[in-house]
């Protein structure tokens, strides 16, 4: 049985079928047909394009313009980790900002969100380290791994800041892009 979600707007409605199978475009034309995908599935879809989408903006830039690119992108990204934090924190509940383990659920949302499995191999109160074996993004980074080893850090930076929390950098020790066998987040709180 396919799910149906239908929504009313101002100004029109918004009718989606979730089908097994996609039919051929028949009279109706007004359902949006799509696939019933696993939320895994669309998500890692969806991370690969933003991967694409990123790597093909970046690094002709980064190739005409140097570490400009990157000095602008990671004080934009560092900007986004200060703004996203109190969302973060509550959404997640980060409720002891002296607690690695508490503060790497930051890296939880993030890799549910972008397609990203590992696990956390260490927890102790003062330091985590969580292995990411798997990113939708990996293979598109390749090409320019910058957009996880300079902005992403900034990002995680911005958001540990904004939060008011001192951790060792870098907080991305290695990556997939640039051809580690696992992604290597550490959060160790400064003494």
């Amino acid at each position: 049985m396919a799910k149906r979600l239908e929504r009313e707007y101002e100004h029109g409605r918004h009718v989606a079928e979730y089908v097994d199978e996609v039919p051929p475009l028949g009279e109706d034309r007004k359902t949006i047909f799509v696939p019933d995908t696993d939320v895994f599935k669309m998500v890692e879809l969806g991370g690969r394009t933003l991967g694409m989408f990123l790597t093909e903006i970046l690094t002709p830039l980064a190739e005409k313009y140097g570490d400009e690119v990157w000095e602008i992108g990671s004080k934009a990204m560092y900007e986004i980790g200060q703004r996203r934090a109190a969302t973060m924190q509550k959404r997640m509940k980060i409720d002891d900002l002296s607690d690695a383990r508490c503060l790497g659920r930051i890296m939880d949302l993030e890799d549910n969100n972008a397609g990203v499995r590992g696990e956390w191999v260490e927890w102790d109160r003062k330091r985590a380290v969580k292995r990411e074996y798997e990113c939708s993004q990996a293979k598109a980074y390749e090409k320019c791994p910058q957009i996880c080893t300079v902005l992403l850090e900034a990002m995680e930076q911005g958001t540990f800041d904004a939060l008011g929390v001192k951790v060792k950098k870098p907080i991305l020790r290695q990556v997939l892009p640039e051809g580690a066998p696992y992604c290597e987040v550490v959060v160790e709180l400064e003494d």
